[in-house]
């Protein structure tokens, strides 16, 4: 598990803060929003990063996942976004795709 206050840093120098309890994380990590908002590319990786230290550390895949509940249920972002959200999380617990190849994909999707 993580410890509170916890300073993350990936590669590319983005620093983020992790929450003490894995219902915390994603919430942590992302900006309080008043209303729903798109998700980046950055964000994702992001999310893709700690999921993967999550994992890594032995919280279960149902704990993250309740944190993309979280942001529905605060109206953080809309209902794509959310799907993403999920997606990249399923994805990065499962090894089908890491933060980096997370980032090529959202970057890729962009410019076509």
């Amino acid at each position: 598990m993580l410890e509170a206050g916890v300073g993350l840093v990936m590669a590319d120098g983005v620093g983020m803060k992790a929450a003490a309890l894995a219902g915390c994380v994603l919430l942590a990590l992302l900006p309080a929003r008043t209303h729903a908002a798109a998700v980046t590319c950055e964000q994702l990786g992001e999310i893709a990063y700690i999921t993967e230290r999550l994992r890594d550390n032995g919280t279960p895949l149902s704990d993250v996942m309740a944190d993309a509940d979280r942001l529905e249920a605060d109206k953080q972002f809309g209902g794509a976004d959310l799907e993403k959200i999920r997606e990249t999380i399923h994805a990065a617990f499962n090894r089908i795709r890491n933060t980096n190849e997370t980032l090529l994909e959202c970057r890729e999707k962009i410019k076509h």
